[in-house]
């Protein structure tokens, strides 16, 4: 017989999951806006961002709810995305961190990315 994983060999196995899915999610959203996305206004780009990685998770793995939990902006051309999730073994949360080039100074500028970070944080995996 198998023995029953405990909360803690769960929540590190969704962490390693999760982990692998973020790096996928990074390249898949850099080529969404390489190539999609390119030269959106900086005001399009937080709602593209947000609905362009729910989609993405949604078609991935249909086990893994996310819901966006917050935005925020950085510096001018950064963005800041905080998600929370969870599977059937955990809840979780993620973080992503967008850069954008400007072609000028209003919201309605053209953008273009820069680079897009995912941090997932093993403290925030609980079960």
């Amino acid at each position: 017989m198998t023995d029953t994983q405990s909360g803690k060999e769960l929540v590190e196995k969704a962490f390693v999951y999760m982990t692998a899915l973020t790096k996928e999610c990074r390249k898949a959203l850099t080529t969404q806006f390489a190539q999609v996305h390119k030269g959106l206004a900086f005001e399009s780009v937080e709602p593209a961002m947000r609905k362009e990685i729910e989609s993405w998770f949604m078609q991935r793995d249909k086990n893994i709810r996310i819901v966006h939990e917050k935005s925020a902006s950085g510096k001018p051309g950064e963005i800041l995305l905080t998600f929370s999730g969870s599977n059937k073994d955990a809840h979780f949360k993620f973080q992503v961190d967008s850069l954008f080039t400007l072609t000028g100074n209003d919201s309605n500028a053209p953008s273009y990315l820069k680079s897009v970070n995912m941090y997932v944080d093993k403290r925030d995996f609980t079960k």
